[in-house]
């Protein structure tokens, strides 16, 4: 029996072909693999799909985050995981039953795919945001003994803006018109802790981020011995708030000191020093402790409590895309209006824009009586 080559060699690359092709086919691309969570616990179903979510997307980032180091960071992908899974989960469902534990929490074991063009484009646009906080300034200066005028942008100031180009600084200047023409006096008149207080809570109706509250000082140490030189040294003391959550995110003291034949120069130089030496500090802390995201006060006024929760108001606005945390902070008495306390990734003005682009799902009329960066003021028709 002859074996005929010239039909063997066409079938094998026939039969070669056909399962490359069926090996090609099986391969799926990475972006769509399915991730796999077991085990979340929640009290309810809606935290159990929330908590599943955010598990999915801690999984599934893992390798999308290394792959683009240039653009997320650590505490960026902390930010996509605690904030609102809307549109960053794709395909979401629970595997198998919901199981219910002896002590009474739900136990659920779920998959779901990670959009990460969304995870992308959330991270860049938030990446944007993080590199440039808004940040204002308040520092008093005492040069060789004589105290400059508060509200009067100062060395210090002028300083921190040149030094500090990674930042975003807001004019201070309406702040002082505002506390001023409300407390009804004089600067002078303001203590420390008081002036911090008001300021702080100045600046949260604004668009700062960060609040830099300090003082500098400014001696001449003497002549230096065989010239004509003074030593002007000066220490500049200091406290870093992060405005939306009032906590101190840093306090630190700096010295610069500048021997100069002109005082002017030499107050000047000393200053420049002091603040260039507090800089790598300051910024290291920002980074380490300062949480991205707004608060954003909520008042809505005309919505009865009934409706409020019948319409699931807080439910729809907790899985707006950005929004972190939702809480309701209303008084006994609502009927002054629901207020609503809310972290999200923008200011005010975006979100109200979300809350219009939501309006179908409110099933409510509603207008704008004010919107500030960290305050929305809302009408309901009745």
């Amino acid at each position: 029996m002859k074996f005929k080559f010239s039909q063997i060699i066409p079938f094998s690359l026939s039969f070669t072909l056909v399962f490359l092709i069926s090996c090609l086919s099986s391969v799926k691309d990475p972006k769509d693999e399915f991730v796999y969570v077991q085990n979340v616990q929640g009290k309810n179903e809606e935290e159990l799909e929330l908590n599943a979510k955010r598990k999915i997307l801690e999984n599934g980032l893992g390798e999308f985050v290394q792959g683009s180091s240039q653009v997320v960071s650590g505490k960026l992908k902390e930010t996509i995981v605690n904030s609102s899974v809307e549109g960053f989960v794709l395909e979401y469902s629970k595997i198998g039953p919901t199981r219910k534990l002896v002590n009474g929490i739900l136990e659920i074991d779920a998959k779901g795919k990670v959009n990460q063009k969304a995870v992308q484009d959330a991270l860049k646009e938030r990446y944007k945001d993080i590199g440039k906080p808004k940040f204002l300034v308040f520092i008093e200066e005492r040069i060789l003994g004589k105290k400059n005028i508060r509200e009067k942008v100062g060395i210090t100031e002028n300083e921190i803006i040149r030094v500090f180009s990674d930042f975003d600084f807001l004019d201070k200047k309406q702040f002082y018109r505002i506390l001023y023409k409300e407390g009804k006096k004089e600067p002078s008149t303001f203590s420390e802790h008081s002036f911090e207080d008001k300021i702080l809570s100045l600046a949260s109706e604004s668009e700062a981020e960060i609040l830099l509250v300090g003082q500098t000082e400014v001696t001449d140490l003497g002549k230096i011995e065989d010239t004509n030189l003074h030593s002007y040294q000066s220490v500049l003391r200091f406290k870093i708030f992060d405005v939306n959550t009032a906590r101190i995110i840093a306090a630190d003291n700096s010295s610069g000191v500048s021997p100069h034949i002109n005082p002017n120069t030499g107050i000047q130089e000393s200053i420049k020093r002091s603040v260039e030496k507090a800089y790598p500090k300051i910024k290291e802390q920002i980074s380490d402790k300062w949480k991205p995201g707004n608060l954003i006060r909520i008042k809505m006024e005309g919505l009865s409590y009934n409706d409020y929760l019948d319409k699931d108001v807080l439910g729809i606005i907790r899985t707006i895309q950005g929004v972190n945390r939702v809480n309701e902070t209303s008084g006994s008495d609502r009927n002054d209006g629901i207020v609503l306390e809310i972290e999200a990734l923008y200011n005010g003005g975006a979100l109200y824009q979300k809350l219009r682009e939501r309006k179908e799902d409110f099933g409510l009329e509603f207008s704008l009586k004010e919107v500030k960066s960290s305050y929305i003021h809302l009408f309901f028709k009745k």
